[in-house]
């Protein structure tokens, strides 16, 4: 205890060593002296003093403006959710209407393919029957007939024919006509380009 008290005392005495020791100094100090310190002083404060914050600097936000951020950024989410959600049912409902038409056009073409099925066959069991009824007709009958039938009758029967049957009608029938239908059945036989239909006289 004695110890602490004697160390007390000594601290006490030099901070008033060092408190009369600038006391002095300042008595000591010429008049032009104690005014520059004086002068100087403020700029020690001034240089000491922290530099205000500029208010071009953002003040951080505060939870209320947080909060508000926060839902207008879930507003705007929203809406675009709801937009893109718009623009999936258009597409949707266009791509149902493409597959509605698809579908139809499918039908359409189906029935047409049958329809020209049956069509064609239909048309061969008409030819096939007209190349039996000219065959049991005798060859200047026959003759006769396609003299004055046209020329697309004429041409789509004796083409049917085996030749053997043909052969001796289109020897009876007129010769214009004959060479007229010579020159078809030949021609029928090439590419489309290469066919040769013009200058033909059937008279």
């Amino acid at each position: 205890m004695g110890k602490k008290l004697t160390a007390t005392v000594i601290i006490i005495a030099g901070l008033s060593s060092f408190k009369g020791a600038a006391i002095y100094d300042a008595f000591r100090a010429s008049p032009a002296q104690a005014k520059a310190a004086e002068e100087a002083e403020p700029e020690t404060v001034a240089e000491s003093e922290p530099v205000e914050q500029s208010g071009a600097e953002a003040a951080p936000a505060t939870p209320e403006e947080l909060l508000v951020a926060i839902a207008m950024e879930r507003d705007r989410l929203a809406q675009r959710k709801q937009q893109l959600d718009e623009r999936e049912a258009t597409i949707a409902l266009a791509q149902s209407t493409l597959d509605a038409k698809a579908a139809e056009l499918t039908a359409l073409k189906n029935e047409l393919d049958h329809l020209l099925s049956r069509s064609v066959r239909e048309n061969t069991d008409d030819v096939a029957r007209l190349v039996d009824i000219y065959k049991a007709m005798k060859p200047v009958q026959a003759a006769t007939i396609m003299n004055e039938a046209g020329i697309e009758v004429a041409v789509l029967v004796l083409s049917a024919m085996e030749p053997r049957n043909s052969g001796p009608i289109i020897a009876l029938m007129q010769p214009t006509r004959a060479r007229a239908i010579s020159t078809i059945i030949l021609e029928r036989s090439r590419l489309p380009g290469d066919q040769k239909l013009v200058n033909i006289t059937l008279d």
